[in-house]
């Protein structure tokens, strides 16, 4: 199956958000959100406000990956309120509430995405994956564009489909971070869903989004067939 792409608006120029998003309307699977606090990563991103400006040039799916230390509840409430379909959690800030955590979501109507940083297992979801709709791999430390991938986390995407397969269960696979010329192919070998695309792969190769967008799809046509 051939993978569908959504752009991490981290990447976009927020000077012509509309514009942007405008150009690439007609062809992202989803867009991809990143609110970070200082603790979580030595970055930030936008806030849930960002969230319902966008909704207003948008009809599509936006998911919302909350990297924020101490996340509770009441960030999760603040992303759907402010238009999220999909809530992505960070696994290593799960804890005891995870279930509390997909209850409220799916009470809700929103999807549930888990995030896997590099270091996290699929073990450590067992007890609630049947539960998920996006599974994402990051395949880079969060926090930061053009890092280089760390490779075992490709291996992780094929437990993920090799599990899904075994039990039946319907989420979907994204990886997030690390993609790129050299390593593009063997990320899409692992039969991933989703790819997210940033600034490396999309937003620096023209200021129009529709543009860029038609040069990210043949470099990725070319790169995966080397």
């Amino acid at each position: 199956m051939a993978q569908k792409f959504a752009p991490s608006l981290m990447g976009m120029d927020f000077m012509n958000v509309q514009e942007q998003i405008e150009g690439l309307n007609p062809y992202a699977y989803y867009y991809h959100i990143d609110i970070i606090d200082w603790h979580y990563a030595k970055n930030m991103c936008v806030s849930p406000q960002f969230i319902g400006q966008l909704r207003q040039i948008t009809d599509l799916p936006l998911d919302v990956h909350i990297m924020v230390k101490d996340m509770g509840l009441d960030m999760i409430e603040a992303v759907i309120d402010a238009g999220a379909d999909i809530v992505s959690l960070p696994e290593e800030e799960l804890g005891q509430n995870v279930f509390k955590y997909i209850s409220y979501i799916r009470e809700r109507g929103r999807k549930v995405g888990i995030v896997l940083g590099p270091t996290a297992t699929l073990e450590d979801t067992k007890y609630y994956l049947d539960q998920v709709d996006l599974l994402t791999f990051m395949g880079v430390t969060p926090g930061f564009a053009k890092q280089k991938l760390i490779e075992p986390v490709l291996d992780k995407i094929r437990e993920a489909h090799r599990i899904r397969e075994e039990k039946g269960y319907t989420f979907e696979t994204q990886i997030d971070g690390g993609c790129n010329r050299s390593t593009m192919k063997r990320v899409s070998e692992t039969g991933v869903d989703i790819i997210i695309m940033g600034s490396t792969c999309l937003f620096s190769h023209d200021k129009d989004t529709a543009v860029a967008w038609k040069k990210m799809l043949a470099d990725y046509e070319e790169w995966v067939n080397e």
